[in-house]
């Protein structure tokens, strides 16, 4: 038997908040609503496929993740037609803002982590940010909880390593900049 009305707008009730959370992490301020909106619609159309108990949440967490790959292709598009239309009437693209992070910890997770490939992030993001389970986790990702497993740990690993890299060439960066120029070195006058 296929969900009722009340199943699903309990359903939105209980777990709305923790996909407007998973969305507002992946997408700007201005998709997000949109996503959240996509994510439970798609829920109520596929009513009849909508897991019971606990395996509901991984579930929505599935088609919050496939919501949000549309939502980045799409923008992807509009990035790159609004780039050749800029080139078109003034000569030259125009790069996408810029985040600023302050704090250079961060600046460098944020680095090492953009550093992954896909399926690396979307594991550490499923299991580090959204807190499941390999085995929920596994579920959004349409794989076996011992691949999820593996996946997690391997990305965990590739992740610290990234990072370490990059604290090392910031770390040679600020020596670099700390040593005085020797007078009558360096650059010709």
């Amino acid at each position: 038997m296929a969900p009722s009305t009340n199943d699903v707008e309990r359903l939105f009730a209980e777990h709305r908040e923790r996909i407007r959370a998973y969305c507002a992490r992946r997408l700007s301020a201005d998709l997000v609503d949109d996503a959240v909106a996509e994510t439970f619609a798609t829920a109520w159309r596929k009513r009849d496929r909508l897991p019971a108990g606990e395996a509901a949440l991984p579930w929505l967490y599935g088609v919050a993740s496939r919501v949000v790959q549309h939502a980045w292709r799409s923008a992807g598009r509009s990035a790159r037609l609004r780039d050749r239309a800029s080139a078109a009437f003034d000569g030259h693209a125009v790069d996408g803002a810029e985040q600023v992070v302050i704090d250079e910890d961060h600046r460098n997770a944020l680095r090492a982590a953009a550093l992954l490939g896909d399926d690396d992030q979307e594991i550490l993001r499923l299991t580090l940010w959204e807190e499941l389970s390999p085995t929920d986790a596994a579920a959004v990702l349409g794989i076996s909880p011992d691949a999820a497993k593996q996946r997690a740990s391997r990305a965990r690993r590739r992740l610290g390593d990234a990072f370490r890299r990059l604290e090392a060439t910031s770390e040679r960066d600020r020596a670099a900049w700390a040593r005085p120029t020797p007078l009558g070195k360096g650059a010709p006058s």
